[in-house]
């Protein structure tokens, strides 16, 4: 696997609607076919002759439906995006899931419980080329280096860190450390650019987790993102089922 001794800085924009990829899309897609297909099964049946309607009429296109996420070159190992389906879909169970993928990373899904409108760390699982990694934190620790999610995978240790809300995500192994900032405000992407600084022997994995970490609400790593999410639980619970 490629890896990169000096320090790589990069960029991440962030977009919206449907300008994802066609695997994100696709996956959209077959979610909402499937509840347009429960609910035409429930229905009454249609009046006239019993022929079989084609679907097209009324049924959104596939490169309608809505994408969000970050894109971005990330130096040499080239081109990366982490995307989701924005709209809430009773068929997962109040689960979201996002989605990294790019021609120098491993395939890579992170899946949680919804809150704001992303997949959060409760009840949260990492997959990386197929490969479950393991998550742990304390939620009730007071102290921010207690608080750090810990997540082991292939034989590798990481430690990652929020410096506060809408701050720094920090990201180490060993010797090498991911730092993501937020950056300036991007009304037509509907989020934040994310600027990030990789030093050490940093290789595609480590770049993937803390990439595909920027599209989930980790606000639960800081004392002051777990004061403001107990009052709210119910408030997002809502406005995600509003979406």
């Amino acid at each position: 696997m490629e890896t990169s001794s000096a320090s790589l800085e990069f960029e991440l924009i962030p977009f919206s609607s449907g300008s994802g990829t066609e695997s994100s899309r696709a996956e959209c897609s077959r979610t909402e076919s499937s509840r347009a297909e429960n609910s035409r099964t429930k229905g009454p049946a249609a009046k006239g002759s019993g022929t079989k309607s084609s679907g097209t009429e009324g049924s959104p296109a596939k490169n309608e439906l809505p994408t969000a996420g970050l894109t971005g070159d990330v130096g040499r190992f080239g081109s990366v995006t982490v995307e989701r389906c924005p709209l809430y879909r009773p068929t997962e169970k109040g689960m979201d899931t996002v989605r990294l993928s790019g021609p120098g990373f491993p395939e890579t899904t992170f899946r949680g419980k919804r809150r704001s409108g992303q997949p959060s760390l409760s009840k949260a699982e990492l997959t990386l080329a197929g490969r479950a990694a393991e998550l742990r934190f304390n939620a009730r620790a007071l102290r921010k280096e207690d608080r750090a999610l810990r997540i082991s995978y292939d034989g590798r240790e990481y430690v990652y860190s929020a410096e506060g809300l809408g701050k720094a995500k920090v990201l180490t192994r060993a010797d090498v450390r991911v730092t993501m900032e937020p950056g300036q405000y991007v009304p037509a992407g509907a989020g934040t650019k994310r600027t990030g600084t990789a030093t050490g022997p940093v290789d595609a994995v480590d770049l993937a987790v803390a990439i595909v970490l920027e599209a989930v609400d980790t606000d639960v790593l800081t004392l002051s993102g777990t004061a403001l999410s107990s009052p709210f639980a119910l408030l997002h619970h809502f406005s995600d089922r509003a979406e």
